[in-house]
């Protein structure tokens, strides 16, 4: 009995639930107040339906594409290609008096270990070593992805 009147009490409930969304379903809405809702009877044009919610953006509209004429097959077209981008240019650095190249590598580059950017950058610039920088000398110093093709 204990276990009787708790599922009636479920059944009563998922009934009742039920037509209750029945009658929501099937029954109109009302606009909120103050908003106009219009309703347009169309004629289905193959696969594109049209449904517009909300204000109109100002949007030019998308073209629909035209059906081939009966006899002709369908040419589909790919979508254009993306511009390359241009490839970085060198960010040039005038040296300066008591900079190391450990220091301006440490500034420009994050990418670690940090003397192996070193390196990189004093192969680029064809310098004998890494300490032969002196002051008004004018170093390239290359995107990562440049310095580092490699990897």
């Amino acid at each position: 009995m204990r276990t009787l009147l708790p599922l009636l009490v479920l059944g009563t409930l998922l009934i009742l639930a039920g037509e209750w969304q029945s009658r929501n379903r099937t029954a109109p809405q009302a606009p909120e107040a103050g908003r106009r809702v219009e309703l347009r009877e169309t004629e289905p044009d193959g696969d594109w339906d049209l449904l517009v919610l909300g204000r109109p953006s100002g949007a030019a509209p998308l073209r629909r594409p035209e059906p081939p004429a009966p006899g002709q097959k369908e040419v589909r077209r790919e979508p254009p290609q993306p511009a390359p981008l241009p490839a970085p240019s060198d960010t040039r650095y005038v040296v300066r008096p008591n900079d190391a190249l450990g220091l301006i590598c440490q500034t420009h580059y994050d990418v670690r270990p940090l003397s192996s950017v070193i390196k990189a950058v004093a192969d680029y610039n064809d310098l004998d070593s890494v300490d032969s920088i002196q002051s008004g000398d004018v170093l390239l110093l290359p995107d990562p992805a440049v310095l580092f093709q490699d990897r």
